[in-house]
């Protein structure tokens, strides 16, 4: 006996075709409109050769929604590796209006606690096979000689040590590297840098206000000094709807780049997150990451999948040390002390992160109506953040939304045909 997935989601494409989109699986076929899928009876054979060739079309044994949630609770428990993120400090050398944290008189990491983080560092380094340690902020860059250099150096001699692998990434604006400072992180483990740009040389100075250089021209060829240097890149371009257009420069510069620069180099393209509710930007946004990918770039929209590409933050091997030494498990917040969720100083940061990560675990599937929607493999109940700041189980991140779940999954499609045009021009 067979049965359709719970998790098929019909969209109309045109008055003659739709979208079939299989959230589990990750697949979607064009379906003729006048098909219908209520009765397998009606269906025929070859219509249902294809949903089982998608996963559309499955055994009636088969427990999709059990088999969702232990696949996620397997990958959020794996153990092998641990993602530490540590902020030098809040402080930055700009002041982007649309930024989330308060950075006057933040805190800066003290000396007792950057000897508590090293002591922090070696524990890691025991009890897991691959440490990654990412530098965020306020800008780390801030912090580069006194914090974030000794601490690469310890993590490094440490792993020789333990005999297990280490790694680095940094959230940067990039405007304070040097080819010194490129140069010897590229011999250190560093692999990753995320870099932000808003819109193009015009609209980005204006936002990235520097009186000794021009921040645009100064980042980007950072940029590509990283990129020769073998050191991934992430770029990230934070649009409105007053720069969304002016992006020509950077999709100048990026016509420009080697085929072995343009490997390591990555673009998100997001809507800066006040100007949302103000604005529907999608055509534009589309436009740029099309425009992009056609440069052979793979460019991305922000999106929702839980399933495979859940948040860092969502994960047991993680944790946020913060230069005040609070601990927190997300980085998309103003680090108040109310939401943390141990210390570095603490003698029980284990049992209180564990603790809130089951807690986590245990209010995300309590929601009946989240389990038996058909997007559930995408948003899995939202992320670490959104489970946290719903005062009860029963919500709904889409606000039961049809339209906007709907709207997800066309922009899941649309990246999947880019990713594969890329893949296959390259």
């Amino acid at each position: 006996m067979e049965k359709l997935s719970r998790y098929n989601i019909r969209i109309p494409l045109s008055e003659n075709s739709d979208i079939l989109y299989n959230a589990r699986s990750d697949r979607f076929v064009a379906i003729r409109h006048n098909i219908q899928l209520n009765n397998l009876s009606d269906i025929t054979e070859s219509v249902k050769e294809l949903l089982r060739r998608n996963n559309m079309l499955i055994s009636e044994d088969i427990d999709e929604q059990r088999e969702v949630i232990n696949q996620w609770i397997e990958t959020v428990s794996a153990n092998d590796t641990f993602l530490l993120t540590i902020n030098p400090t809040l402080r930055c050398n700009f002041r982007c209006w649309y930024c989330y944290e308060n950075h006057d008189n933040a805190p800066i990491m003290t000396d007792t606690a950057l000897e508590r983080v090293k002591s922090i560092i070696d524990t890691l380094l025991a009890d897991t096979n691959i440490l990654r340690i990412s530098f965020f902020g306020g800008e780390p860059l801030l912090e580069y000689s006194r914090i974030v250099a000794p601490l690469i150096s310890y993590a490094n001699d440490a792993a020789k040590m333990h005999n297990k692998k280490v790694s680095f990434s940094f959230t940067t604006n990039a405007f304070l590297l040097t080819a010194e400072m490129i140069k010897t992180l590229s011999t250190q483990g560093v692999d990753f840098m995320q870099i932000t740009l808003d819109g193009g040389k015009n609209s980005h100075n204006k936002t990235r206000v520097s009186h000794t250089k021009n921040s645009f021209d100064t980042i980007i060829a950072n940029i590509q000094q990283l990129l020769d240097s073998k050191i991934q890149v992430t770029l990230r371009i934070n649009v409105t709807p007053e720069n969304v257009a002016d992006c020509t420069d950077i999709l100048s510069w990026i016509a420009q780049l080697t085929e072995v620069q343009k490997r390591r180099l990555t673009v998100n393209v997001q809507q800066v997150w006040q100007t949302s509710g103000t604005a529907d930007i999608t055509n534009h946004i589309d436009n740029l990451l099309d425009s992009i990918c056609a440069l052979g770039l793979y460019a991305y929209p922000a999106i929702s999948d839980n399933l495979r590409s859940m948040c860092y933050a969502d994960k047991a091997n993680t944790m946020v040390i913060n230069s005040d030494g609070n601990i927190f498990k997300c980085t998309a917040l103003d680090f108040d002390t109310a939401e943390c969720e141990s210390n570095i100083f603490s003698d029980s940061i284990s049992t209180d992160l564990y603790s809130r990560f089951t807690a986590r675990i245990k209010k995300r599937f309590v929601n009946k109506a989240c389990r038996e929607c058909a997007i559930f493999p995408l948003c899995l109940g939202g992320c670490c953040k959104a489970i946290d700041t719903h005062p009860d189980a029963d919500y709904c991140p889409y606000e039961h939304n049809q339209k906007e779940k709907e709207n997800l999954v066309l922009t899941i499609i649309k990246d999947r045909i880019r990713r594969d045009m890329v893949s296959n021009n390259n």
